[in-house]
């Protein structure tokens, strides 16, 4: 029998590739739940059920949980652009954490046997080099303070219910469908309207960039049942790349030079110098590692349709 996992934010970036890999995988019977304010439908297999809720809204929630009665959950859905948090600050607590509330306090009529909780790199302090899950949580932003009290509720709902509970802290995800403007989408974006000049902010910032494809196939990976007795996993290529490599790989790519100009309303005032991750336990756990290379990745935001 299939097992019916509900994915929250399914019909988003990360979502919306999570539910076409598990579709191609099998042995699930996805269900949907979306606002639908960043989510396309049009992005989701046929016959992909849809249930439009409102984390915000514990009712609507519920309601959800109720209809579907997962064996599986994930949590993606969350306000995640920092700028935007950091504009809108009850919103992102009333989404971010009083929604993961809502969920979990939901599915406590009715445990599911998993739930995996997309965190975020944005937990740990600022670091040079390679940071493992063993890296103490010191977030700096309140996008990173919001996912990681989501944790300590993941943690604890763990506790109360005995449902497996697991994390997966993301880094930097790149690919089509992408609903904000970090740098690679601004990016291609300007070079897609074919400027010759772009308009960036911090320019020597390193990050830890991984196609989207390869972080859907990693989160399938962790809901195998062979995964063991580890539930934090951090979800990166383990290799930082600075924004004027960004800019030169697009160069190649395009077979044209390119002016960058540094934009001070693009630029934060609090910015790491590096944010790269430490993928060994999750190679050793799943076996999994990114096949799509970064240059791979921009040349198909830069040329494809």
């Amino acid at each position: 029998m299939a097992r019916r996992i509900l994915i929250t934010g399914g019909a988003g970036f990360i979502g919306s590739h999570l539910v076409e890999r598990l579709v191609a995988f099998g042995g699930y019977e996805v269900h949907v739940l979306d606002d639908l304010s960043r989510g396309r439908r049009e992005w989701l297999p046929e016959g992909v059920p849809v249930h439009q809720a409102d984390l915000r809204r514990p009712d609507s929630v519920r309601g959800t949980v109720m209809t579907v009665l997962p064996d599986v959950v994930v949590h993606l859905a969350a306000l995640h652009f920092i700028p935007e948090v950091d504009g809108a600050p009850e919103l992102a607590w009333q989404v971010n954490v009083e929604g993961t509330k809502s969920l979990l306090e939901a599915l406590s009529a009715s445990p599911p046997e998993v739930v995996l909780f997309a965190s975020t790199a944005a937990v740990y302090p600022d670091r040079s080099g390679p940071i493992s899950e063993a890296c103490p949580v010191a977030p700096l932003d309140l996008y990173g303070k919001t996912k990681a009290v989501g944790e300590e509720l993941l943690v604890r709902f763990g506790a109360e219910t005995g449902v497996r509970c697991l994390i997966a802290r993301l880094f930097n995800v790149i690919g089509k469908r992408e609903t904000n403007p970090h740098v690679v989408p601004e990016l291609v974006e300007q070079l897609r309207q074919g400027s010759a000049r772009v308009r960036l902010g911090n320019l020597h910032t390193s990050r830890d960039y991984t196609d989207v494809v390869d972080v859907a196939e990693a989160l399938v990976r962790l809901l195998q049942p062979t995964l063991g007795d580890t539930t934090l996993f951090n979800v990166g290529s383990g290799r930082g790349v600075s924004v004027t490599e960004l800019v030169s790989t697009c160069e190649r790519i395009l077979g044209r030079p390119l002016i960058v100009a540094v934009d001070p309303g693009r630029r934060r005032e609090h910015d790491r110098n590096e944010l790269v991750a430490d993928v060994g336990r999750l190679r050793r756990a799943t076996g999994w590692s990114p096949k799509r290379p970064l240059e791979e990745t921009l040349a198909k935001l830069l040329l494809d349709g």
